[in-house]
């Protein structure tokens, strides 16, 4: 039974169209040489796009359809010529992406690359129709437009140039890989096409067909290497779902212990199953506020192994996040879902408590720049329900602001049980005036006018007090409000630095600057008891470097330098 009714005159057109496209001819190895080019730079540039240009000018899948017809019609001589081409023309392939790669030498393996690698039984099932949907789009003069799309489909060319790409980088079971995919869519395309062809009432004389015994015969070794590369792929697949099955459980497993860490989430994760010594490998990206603990991943990692049956190995990258969303809200980032949603409400407890905290702080810091949280964690501690606040900033919280703190995650949470503690940790900045206090800057009054004139006198201030062998200037700050100066001197020595001190100074600077001013002296008391009685740290020190002023200059660069190991 013909699959339709083929004219003596579209017989001769597709005879003759497989028989010039089959033909060794330097138009058919110009064509070759462009595609196997334009795949290898698709390949290394990872580009989809580029990689179906070379696919639509291809011509290797031509010869393929010629090897066929030529088979079911026992024409030698198309035969010949057909082998001939697809066999130089796949030398040269490889051959032309072998040298590119050789050329370039520094590209990094792409996922294109890397998806030509593995082929599967899916791969030949896809060679298998679009095999069968070439022949009967080519003998069937209005499907003939469908041509570019089945080339596309059967993609003859990009796995050669990617198992010459393969071999220029040293990896011969890639290259391999790769040439078993380019096979495996021969053979495909080769049995099928044949096939067609003898259904659709192409034999030897136009309208006499062969037996199926004498098509047998013809086809036997290309069959019978279909089916051991079907069986051979179908394993492929086997062991691709298999561990598809098992990267779906081991995701399952990270996401669901990850979700019980405040704010952390699986980004992504890859393993390795080293088979000598049945260990599994886990590399797992995660986002987290803080950086896991060795306990914390060796429990993940013994719930990974007791869950999937076999002993593994996890390693957890830790990208430092925080999850932050509109005042009043309190939502759970999530990977978004097939109905379109990326968050939700949080169900468990304690994280709810804990997102509660964050947020209601981060609010309050919102409204002074001195404060940052960092993250919170939950501590358990017998029926008591702490939660830890890191906090860092230019100044310390006062009780009361922790009590006030407490009550509103108490209020929000509606847990009276919930303890707010708070591990701080105080940050300086430092110019080249010295310790940037907070709340101590010029704001809108800092014109050049201004800031020169602080320069100026805290230059007399810094003056005054290398002429005082009692006391030492620590820092200086300065700001200008109510059309005024105001200078806080942080000033160590033996004893309080007096009022009188104070006043003594800002009258030297007011008479000297024509400025108003007030001086501010925050005193600590650094007092050294030695054989000689009592002495400010600054006495001692003078005394000391006096002393040693010849070893100084060479002992220094010695400890700087031991320093920095």
């Amino acid at each position: 039974m013909k699959l339709f009714e083929l004219s003596q005159e579209r017989f001769e057109v597709v005879h003759a169209d497989i028989s010039d496209g089959s033909e060794p001819a330097l138009r058919f190895y110009i064509l070759v040489a462009v595609s196997t080019l334009i795949a290898s730079f698709g390949l290394i540039l990872n580009s989809t796009a580029v990689v179906i240009g070379a696919m639509l000018v291809a011509p290797l899948m031509t010869p393929i359809f010629g090897i066929s017809l030529a088979l079911v019609r026992g024409d030698t001589g198309l035969f010949g010529r057909a082998i001939r081409a697809e066999i130089f023309g796949v030398i040269a392939a490889v051959g032309m992406s072998l040298v590119l790669g050789l050329t370039l030498g520094d590209f990094e393996p792409t996922n294109e690359m890397l998806s030509r690698t593995s082929p599967t039984l899916f791969d030949l099932l896809v060679a298998v129709l679009a095999g069968f949907a070439g022949a009967y789009a080519l003998v069937d003069e209005k499907l003939s437009p469908a041509l570019p799309g089945v080339a596309i489909a059967t993609a003859i060319v990009p796995p050669l140039a990617n198992s010459g790409l393969c071999l220029a980088l040293g990896d011969v079971a890639a290259a391999v890989g790769s040439f078993l995919l380019f096979f495996a869519n021969f053979l495909s395309i080769l049995v099928v096409a044949a096939i067609t062809f003898f259904l659709s009432g192409m034999a030897k004389q136009f309208g006499v067909r062969e037996t199926g015994a004498t098509l047998l015969k013809r086809f036997q070794l290309p069959i019978v290497a279909f089916v051991l590369i079907a069986a051979f792929l179908g394993h492929s697949l086997f062991q691709i779902a298999q561990e598809r099955k098992m990267a779906r459980g081991i995701k399952e497993v990270l996401i669901q212990e990850t979700a019980l860490i405040p704010s952390t989430v699986l980004d992504d994760m890859h393993f390795y199953l080293e088979e000598e010594e049945d260990l599994i490998h886990v590399v797992a990206n995660v986002s987290t506020p803080a950086v896991l603990t060795p306990t914390q991943v060796s429990k993940i990692q013994s719930v990974l192994s007791q869950e999937i049956g076999r002993p593994i190995e996890l390693i957890m990258h830790c990208a430092l996040s925080s999850n932050v969303s509109a005042l009043g809200s309190v939502k759970n980032a999530i990977e978004q879902q097939l109905d379109g949603t990326f968050a939700k409400s949080l169900g468990n407890d304690t994280l709810k408590d804990i997102a509660t905290t964050e947020q209601i702080m981060r609010e309050y810091f919102s409204l002074d720049n001195a404060l940052d949280l960092a993250r919170v964690e939950f501590v358990p501690f017998g029926k008591r329900r702490l939660m830890l606040a890191h906090v860092q900033g230019f100044r310390l919280l006062a009780p009361d602001e922790i009590e006030n703190l407490q009550a509103e995650i108490q209020k929000a949470a509606e847990d009276e049980s919930i303890e707010l503690i708070i591990s701080q940790v105080k940050k300086t900045i430092n110019t080249p005036e010295g310790t940037f206090r907070y709340g101590w800057f010029m704001g809108t009054q800092g014109t050049p006018e201004n800031l020169e004139r602080a320069r100026q006198i805290r230059a007399d201030i810094i003056a005054h007090f290398d002429q005082d062998d009692a006391f030492t200037l620590v820092n200086t700050s300065v700001t200008y409000l109510d059309d005024k100066f105001h200078f806080l001197l942080e000033v160590t020595g033996p004893e309080l630095y007096s009022d009188s001190n104070v006043e003594k100074l800002q009258a030297e600077l007011e008479e000297k600057f024509a400025t108003q001013m007030d001086l501010y002296a925050w005193s600590r008391i650094e007092v050294v008891h030695g054989p000689k009685g009592v002495l400010s740290m600054k006495e001692l020190s003078a005394q000391f470097s006096s002393r040693q002023k010849e070893n100084l200059p060479e002992m220094m660069p010695l400890i700087l330098e031991a320093s920095r190991r």
